[in-house]
């Protein structure tokens, strides 16, 4: 087996740190002369997988600890100690000038040598949809069961328009009693939020919780406060309700979110 290396990596990271610090960075990446005709109209794609070889990594361990959780099997791992040290990552595409591409997003450091570049399409690149079908809020019920606020906030963003601090208090708020009650919700009515405000807070609830005007499953009622109850339809035990107290917080904090609340 021969693998070609088409490039190498040049970022201010000289020794490994942890991934999640690198990914906020940007990068170069320098495609070798011989390879730079492959990038044409490279331009037209928002987003690249990079594969890179971890050059620095040495031998493996089947079972190891994970850096947050109990040990696990290597293949379960992102870990670059691999029998085949081989990693990749999503980046953005930032621009490229000539044989450099500029990115954001690589988890590599300087010198690592770059063995391939492929651009990211999601009809592709995503998971089979089958499980989709069956179950609409199959993705959002996931983020929820492995408390991925991160890409909550993001997709829900995607329904309201902007991101913002009250859009992240109804993400919060309606992730936290799916986890409480032990719920997914379905989409079939079994979960009912009454919300006590018509701003971002309601549409973090509605995207996250999946209680929606239009599934029946959302009450407001105009009592000019930050607040929610959560009622499980057909068990009158579990009920909660979530108040934002320090209603001067974002409005001293974060003025320009207090503007889109109008």
């Amino acid at each position: 087996m021969e693998i070609n290396k088409i490039g190498e990596v040049r970022s201010k990271y000289k020794e490994p740190v942890g991934p999640d610090e690198m990914r906020k960075t940007k990068s170069i990446i320098e495609v070798e002369a011989e390879y730079v005709d492959g990038l044409d109209q490279i331009e037209d794609y928002e987003y690249l997988q990079i594969l890179f070889y971890f050059h620095k990594s040495e031998g493996y361990d089947l079972i190891s600890k994970r850096r947050r959780g109990p040990e696990r099997g290597l293949f379960t791992s992102r870990s670059p100690r691999r029998p085949t040290p081989i990693g990749i990552t999503t980046v953005e595409l930032l621009k490229r000038e000539g044989n450099k591409l500029h990115v954001y997003g690589l988890d590599a450091i300087d010198g690592t040598p770059v063995i391939d570049i492929k651009p990211y399409a999601s009809f592709m690149d995503q998971p089979t949809l089958s499980l989709q079908k069956k179950t609409p809020r199959y993705r959002i019920n996931k983020l929820i069961k492995y408390q991925n606020q991160h890409d909550l906030l993001l997709k829900a963003g995607e329904l309201h328009g902007h991101y913002c601090p009250y859009l992240a208090l109804g993400v919060l708020a309606a992730a936290d009693v799916l986890k409480r009650f032990g719920a997914e919700n379905d989409g079939m009515e079994d979960l009912l939020a009454v919300v006590e405000t018509n701003s971002c807070f309601s549409d973090g609830i509605q995207y996250t919780a999946g209680t929606t005007f239009g599934n029946n499953s959302l009450i407001y009622r105009d009592f000019g406060k930050t607040a929610v109850t959560f009622v499980k339809r057909g068990d009158s035990t579990k009920n909660l309700r979530y108040y934002f107290k320090d209603s001067d917080l974002i409005e001293r904090e974060y003025p320009e979110a207090a503007l889109k609340k109008l």
